[in-house]
C-alpha cells in the first residue's frame, strides 16, 4: 500500500490529507487544516516549511511522497489562440508567447498547458507556469523534510480531476457543458467541463462580506459572458463541492435556472475518510482528493509543473554514433600496438625517476627535524607576546591554595591554534574548592581583553576532602 501526503495552502492556512491508496480506493488516515502563523522576518514558504514539520511530527506522519496544489497566486497565466499545427508543436510555440508576455520569464521557468479548444482554425490553449527557482525551493525544502514532491499541480485542475476521473458524478449528460465551483477559503475556481476535459478555466478572490451572494453572482455573470472573455457555454448545471448546507447558493443559483449539485469529496464512492473525524468544510479538500484519485489511476495530472508537458525529444542519433564509434575503435587497435614501444621507454624513465625520488625522500627525512625546530622557533618569535608575562599575569588573577590548587599547565602554540587571532592556548588541569571559583578566574582573565576563557568543565573529585571538584579550563592569549 502506497501512502501519499497532499497539501495546499493560502496565506492563512495549510490544508492536508494523509491517504494510503489501495488499487483504485483512496483510504484517508487523517485531514485537517493547520493554521499558519505570520512571520516578518522569515520567507513565507519557510514558515510553511516549519507549520508542515511541525504538525507531521504531532500527527506521526513518517516520510512519504508529497502530492503539491498550487493556488492561483502562486501561478501566472497566458490564455494563447495558436495558429493550426501539431500538438508537438504547441510547448515551443507558448514557451516564445510567454517569454514576450510574462514580466521576468525565463527559459528555466516550467510551463504546462491546458488545450481547452482545438479546431480546424488552430488551437485555443491556457498556458500556465511558475518561476523555476520557486519549483526548486518548493522541491528541496519538502525534500531535506523527507517528504519528496511527486507532483506540483494546479488548484483548480486537481479539483476538476474529482470530474474527470469519474464523469458518472455527473446528474446530467457528460457531453454537456459543466460549471464545476471548486471554493478555498476566499478563492474560486470556475472550471467548465464537458466531454471529459477541461474547455474553461477563471480563478478570482471574492470579499468575506456577503460571500455566497457575491459568488452567485459572478456564476451567473461568468455564464452569461463566457469566461476570459470566451464565448458563453450553454450551461444549465453546475458542480459545488461541500455537504449541502449552503443553502442560500444553491436557492439563488436555482432561480437562474440552473440544476445545483453537490459533491462532497470525502463521501466519494473511492474514498473513505475515518468515522470519528468531523469535517466542517470539505469543499476544501477536494483538489487534494483529486491530487490523490490521480495517483490510483497512475495517470498524469492536467497539470504538473514538475513534470510538464515538453516537446518531443530531438532524433535519435544512437547508430551514427556506434558507426563512428567503430571506426575509432579500429583506429585506437592499429595505434595500440605502436604505443606499446612508447609505454615500454616511458616504464624505464618512470623506473629512473622513482630511484631519484627515492633520493630525495631519504635526503629531506634527514634534513626535517632541524628545519620543524627551526620552523617552530620563529612561530613562537612571531606571537609577538612576551610568555614570561603572560605566565606573571595568570599568577596574579590565579586564586590562593585554599581555593584551587593548578595541577598541569600547558602552553600550546602554532598550526594548533583555530584562529589568527590567538597567539597561543593555554589549558589548566586541577582542582578547586567551589565552581565559582573557576567563574571568577574567567571573569578576571577576559575583563583585561587580552584573554579569552572557555567555559570551564568542572567535575566531581574522586578523591574528595578539601578540593571536590576537578577542572580543565581552556585560556586563548590574543595578540596584540
Amino acid at each position: 500500500m502506497a501512502k501519499f501526503l497532499a497539501i495546499d495552502w493560502d496565506e492563512t492556512e495549510c490544508r492536508y490529507a494523509v491517504a494510503v491508496l489501495q488499487h483504485e480506493k483512496i483510504v484517508v488516515r487523517d485531514v485537517g487544516i493547520v493554521p499558519i502563523e505570520e512571520s516578518e522576518s522569515e520567507p513565507p514558504l519557510t514558515v510553511l516549511a516549519k507549520t508542515i514539520q511541525d504538525f507531521c511530527k504531532e500527527e506521526k506522519i513518517g516520510s512519504c511522497p508529497l502530492l503539491i496544489s498550487l493556488g492561483r497566486n502562486d501561478v501566472e497565466w497566458v490564455q494563447q489562440k495558436l495558429p493550426p499545427c501539431k500538438e508537438t508543436e504547441i510547448p515551443l510555440i507558448l514557451k516564445n508567447q510567454v517569454l514576450r508576455e510574462v514580466s521576468g520569464s525565463t527559459e528555466l521557468d516550467p510551463l504546462d498547458y491546458l488545450i481547452l479548444e482545438s479546431s480546424t482554425d488552430g488551437h485555443r490553449v491556457l498556458a500556465l507556469t511558475i518561476s523555476w527557482m520557486f519549483r526548486r525551493t518548493l522541491t528541496r525544502t519538502f525534500r531535506s523534510l523527507g517528504y519528496p514532491p511527486l507532483h506540483i499541480g494546479f488548484r483548480a485542475g486537481n479539483a476538476a480531476e474529482l470530474i474527470l476521473r469519474n464523469p458518472t458524478l455527473i446528474a446530467g449528460e457528460t457531453s454537456e457543458p459543466c460549471l464545476i465551483v471548486n471554493t478555498v477559503g476566499n478563492d474560486v475556481d470556475l472550471i467548465v467541463v464537458a466531454e471529459e476535459r477541461i474547455i474553461a478555466l477563471r480563478s478570482f478572490r471574492l470579499p468575506a462580506e456577503q460571500w455566497q451572494q457575491n459568488l452567485a453572482d459572478e456564476i451567473e455573470r461568468t455564464l452569461t459572458i463566457g469566461l476570459e472573455g470566451n464565448t458563453p457555454q450553454p450551461i444549465r448545471h453546475v458542480v459545488l463541492f461541500g455537504d449541502g448546507t449552503e443553502t442560500k447558493l444553491q436557492n439563488s443559483l436555482t432561480l437562474s435556472g440552473l440544476t445545483v449539485q453537490f459533491l462532497n469529496p470525502l463521501t466519494l464512492p473511492n474514498v473513505s475518510v475515518p468515522k470519528d473525524k468531523e469535517i466542517t468544510e470539505p469543499e476544501k479538500f477536494a483538489p487534494l482528493i483529486g491530487s490523490l484519485l490521480i495517483q490510483t489511476q497512475k495517470a498524469k495530472p492536467v497539470i504538473d509543473f514538475l513534470h510538464p508537458k515538453e516537446a518531443p525529444k530531438p532524433p535519435n542519433y544512437a547508430r551514427p554514433v556506434l558507426l563512428m564509434l567503430l571506426l575509432l575503435g579500429i583506429i585506437c587497435g592499429g595505434l595500440y600496438y605502436w604505443n606499446q614501444i612508447v609505454v615500454r621507454k616511458m616504464e624505464q624513465q618512470l623506473a629512473e625517476i622513482k630511484t631519484e625520488h627515492q633520493q630525495v625522500v631519504d635526503a629531506y627525512r634527514q634534513l626535517y627535524p632541524g628545519w620543524n625546530v627551526l620552523q617552530q622557533t620563529q612561530r613562537w618569535e612571531s606571537q609577538n607576546v612576551v610568555w614570561l608575562d603572560v605566565l606573571k599575569e595568570l599568577s596574579e588573577v590565579l586564586p590562593n591554595d585554599t581555593d584551587l590548587v593548578v595541577e598541569q599547565m600547558t602552553f600550546t602554540t602554532g598550526t594548533n591554534n583555530p584562529r589568527y587571532a590567538y597567539a597561543g592556548t593555554i589549558t589548566l588541569k586541577g582542582m578547586v574548592r567551589d565552581p565559582s571559583v573557576l567563574q571568577k578566574l574567567q571573569s578576571d582573565l577576559q575583563f583585561s581583553r587580552r584573554y579569552l576563557v572557555l567555559n570551564p568543565t568542572p567535575s566531581p573529585n574522586p578523591a574528595g576532602g578539601g578540593y571536590p571538584w576537578q577542572f580543565r579550563i581552556t585560556i586563548y592569549r590574543l595578540r596584540y
